[in-house]
């Protein structure tokens, strides 16, 4: 008869890695709320997420005009780690707005088929010293350039998103008039 052991999660094993990413995150994104990994029945529920809405426009740069027409709220999302965390990235799940099933099959849209956003480009782009405020920043960016996508202004998301990339900024303006 085997035992059954309770498991070990990730926060207790890297207890300095929770500790910055509260401490990022809650700074970062006050309207996040942790939420510590879950057992019920003995089975594990998740290992840890942050749900709630992220600001809109975290960027460092001047806010648009016309973006409160066009996003007035920044996204909502469920940031889930994994049991591996933080050498694996925490996934990132938009509940809205919620991209629709086709949106979830066309790489343009960002979004996987499970409705995780896509938010790194190569594994590189991940380290276990990471912190998981870069895949926010990515998942307010997404949202802007969703908007602009829905509002018809573009064709597609861009590779880097517009975290630090001014590029787009202009568009929301005119998407915001249409």
């Amino acid at each position: 008869m085997s035992e059954s052991r309770a498991p070990v999660f990730w926060p207790d094993a890297e207890p300095q890695i929770l500790e910055r990413d509260l401490a990022d995150i809650t700074a970062f994104a006050p309207d996040l709320v942790y939420e510590p990994p879950e057992l019920a029945g003995g089975q594990v529920v998740h290992h840890g997420r942050w749900v709630g809405r992220l600001p809109i426009w975290p960027f460092d740069r001047v806010i648009p005009e016309g973006l409160g027409s066009l996003a007035p709220e920044g996204v909502s999302v469920v940031m889930s780690y994994s049991a591996a965390h933080p050498v694996l990235p925490p996934r990132v799940r938009v509940l809205d707005p919620e991209p629709e099933l086709e949106e979830r099959t066309q790489h343009r849209w960002h979004v996987a088929p499970g409705g995780s956003l896509c938010l790194l480009q190569t594994e590189g782009d991940w380290t276990p010293e990471t912190s998981p405020v870069e895949l926010l920043l990515k998942a307010a960016g997404w949202r802007i350039e969703y908007a602009l996508m829905k509002a018809g202004v573009v064709e597609s998301m861009t590779t880097n998103g517009i975290v630090s990339d001014p590029a787009r900024d202009h568009l929301i303006a005119e998407a915001a008039a249409r």
